[in-house]
């Protein structure tokens, strides 16, 4: 009954409501989307009605990981719910977890208009938010009225304020700290995040060298009180990419987030022709490639110190199970419903246990890295 019902809302999704919703701007839906999922998050009786139409359960998806209980792998990434605003409702909808932010030390309004563009051909989106959100004490307070009545984790993605001030080495390691400690302070999130890796930000990527991204866990571990993650960027060299996770490693980071948006617009992948005017870089079916061959690599070489995090082009149970076989134990998704449907959470915890059956499975963390076995 549950999955009529879903496939049944993905097809009003995908054929009603979505050829209506790309009619207009990507931003404005996606705040109608933001202001609509706050409302719902606020009662208790929608949140119960939203979770009997979207959220699928399972025993076979729970597991521990860095001492956390995750009732599913799937989560929402950081970008979608900058402030903070969907952790009541985002339960309901399916997810096991989710990212919020990036959030940073000082509020910042966005990199000038237009910040999103759909690539219907090539199922991707053309980001250039640059960090947009309202500060960590704004969203840290939010966050402290949270609402919810089943274990859900939250990690905090933290960033550099995107302004001139932080794109000095000194500067920038100095926000990050600041950040991190106010975050840490407040007592919320269950995990943070370190990103990175966001290429939209005045000053570009300055941690993205292993001896930048060194100076700035000097500090952070000083800091964090709880697992940390990195938000890793998917368009270096292997050889400077394992420089990074080596350095993580060093400095006791938990995990990695694999990964960021892919900043090369050449990619065969981009199939949809992107405008002159168009700034930034591309989510959804265009990371799919560069986030599972990173995935492979990392957990071959790393996988018994690091957690890894697959990020990048899931749209179905068959996807987010790829990338746990090559060895994500959590994974993440923004475009995948975006172009699916609400939905898709639903239907893919509701594949992955018909995939582990399949397989043979007792619980989902005996297939994360069975590719390498």
């Amino acid at each position: 009954m549950w999955w009529l019902m879903a496939k049944f809302i993905g097809g009003v999704y995908r054929l009603g409501l979505k050829p209506v919703l790309f009619r207009f701007d990507p931003e404005v839906v996606h705040d109608r989307f933001t202001k609509n999922g706050e409302l719902l998050g606020k009662q208790a009786w929608m949140r119960s009605v939203v979770t009997r139409l979207f959220r699928y359960d399972h025993p076979k998806l729970n597991q521990t990981i860095a001492g956390i209980l995750f009732t599913n792998p799937v989560g929402l990434s950081a970008g979608f719910d900058k402030d903070g605003r969907l952790v009541n409702i985002l339960p309901a909808v399916g997810f096991g977890y989710s990212q919020v932010g990036t959030v940073t030390k000082q509020a910042y309004q966005g990199n000038p208009k237009p910040r999103l563009y759909r690539l219907p051909k090539s199922h991707g989106i053309v980001v250039n938010y640059g960090l947009k959100n309202d500060g960590v004490e704004a969203i840290v307070a939010r966050l402290r009225k949270r609402q919810s009545a089943q274990p859900f984790p939250i990690s905090i993605s933290i960033g550099k304020t995107n302004c001139r001030a932080t794109a000095s080495m000194t500067g920038g390691v100095e926000d990050y700290k600041a950040g991190l400690a106010a975050v840490v302070d407040s007592g919320m999130g269950d995990f943070y995040t370190i990103n990175i890796s966001c290429p939209n930000t005045f000053g570009g990527e300055p941690f993205t060298n292993g001896s930048d991204l060194e100076q700035l866990l000097q500090q952070l571990e000083k800091v964090a009180d709880k697992p940390m993650f990195l938000k890793m960027p998917i368009n270096l060299p292997w050889p400077e990419f394992k420089q990074l996770l080596e350095v993580a490693i060093k400095y006791g980071v938990t995990g990695v987030v694999i990964g960021n948006l892919n900043k090369n617009r050449e990619d065969p992948a981009i199939k949809d022709v992107i405008p002159a005017n168009i700034k930034g870089s591309v989510s959804g079916k265009p990371t799919w490639r560069l986030s599972n061959e990173l995935i492979n690599k990392t957990y071959q070489e790393y996988g018994k110190d690091l957690v890894i995090i697959g990020v990048g082009g899931i749209f179905s149970a068959q996807d987010a199970y790829e990338k746990i076989k090559r060895g994500a134990s959590l994974v993440q998704l923004i475009t995948g419903m975006i172009f699916q449907g609400p939905q898709l959470v639903g239907e893919i915890n509701f594949g992955l246990v018909k995939l582990l059956e399949r397989d043979g499975y007792r619980n989902i963390s005996e297939a994360i890295g069975a590719y390498h076995r």
